[in-house]
């Protein structure tokens, strides 16, 4: 298996953004807005004001939605795969919000800390333009100093928290579902497969997911997985070389009969009927 490519990108915002951008499936994000916005997470949205560090693992999916139509200053991002991530700053991480998913992933800076995290976005966008060797080192050392400088200048907190949002933890859900697919095995399996799984993921009771997937499609949440699982497995038996056993794997049946019970049950065929159509 070849070694997975680090990857690393630092922008600013552009002047004006009207779509709800969700966060990136395997990446993490860390952004400075400036501007007033609101952030969703599954089951709650929460407004933030102008000076608000972001945090965005792949674990949770959220999305952002700009409120301020014409914002006079525009924001700073720096998204990055795990890779990036080198083995001796696993210490320092886990104690912040980068992935620590308990702790608040949007943190109000006060006045004194914000034009510090703004210089050092600045700063980083000039390193990044500039590629020698020395470039992902001090990329590595500004991300520290702009996750201690937030941590250690955070506001009360002053964003308003709503509730009440099905229709969001539903989005969210089925993007979360989304992105298992499609399964690239071996290097890859289905990992999530049941409502309790996705349900953790989102940080929310099985029940409330259940309640309101159903609410908002009509479909149980178990359904809607098993479909997409079923749609997994004929394109891995029709489109691919992988034998049944090794389709079985990749979407989590530790059984091969397993999977074929399965397969006729939702489809009223087995593998090797599926196979020869």
């Amino acid at each position: 298996m070849a070694e997975e490519k680090t990857y690393i990108k630092v922008w600013q915002h552009r002047k004006r953004l009207n779509k709800v951008v969700f966060s990136y499936a395997d990446y993490f994000i860390v952004s400075l807005f400036l501007e007033r916005g609101k952030l969703s997470y599954a089951d709650r949205w929460i407004e933030i004001m102008p000076g608000t560090v972001v945090f965005a693992n792949p674990a949770l999916p959220s999305a952002w939605e700009p409120i301020t139509e014409n914002p006079e200053e525009k924001g700073f991002s720096i998204m990055f795969s795990n890779e990036f991530i080198r083995q001796d700053e696993w210490g320092f991480l886990l104690g912040t919000p980068l992935l620590d998913l308990t702790l608040d992933q949007a943190i109000i800076l006060n006045q004194e800390s914000l034009p510090t995290v703004k210089l050092l976005f600045q700063r980083m966008m000039e390193v990044s333009q500039t590629k020698n060797g020395m470039t992902d080192e001090l990329i590595h050392s500004l991300l520290h100093l702009i996750i201690y400088e937030a941590m250690r200048g955070k506001e009360e907190k002053t964003y308003k928290e709503q509730h009440n949002a099905a229709q969001r933890t539903v989005e969210l859900f089925l993007l979360l579902l989304d992105r298992q697919f499609p399964i690239n095995y071996p290097q890859e399996k289905l990992e999530m497969r049941s409502a309790t799984d996705y349900a953790q993921r989102l940080s929310i009771h099985v029940n409330h997911l259940n309640r309101v997937v159903k609410q908002v499609t009509g479909k149980t949440t178990t359904d809607i997985i098993a479909s997409r699982m079923v749609k997994e497995a004929l394109r891995l038996l029709r489109d691919t070389q992988l034998n049944v056993a090794e389709v079985a794997y990749a979407l989590g049946f530790e059984e091969q009969a397993s999977f074929t019970a399965f397969l006729k049950r939702k489809t009223g065929k087995g593998p090797k009927e599926i196979r020869i159509v």
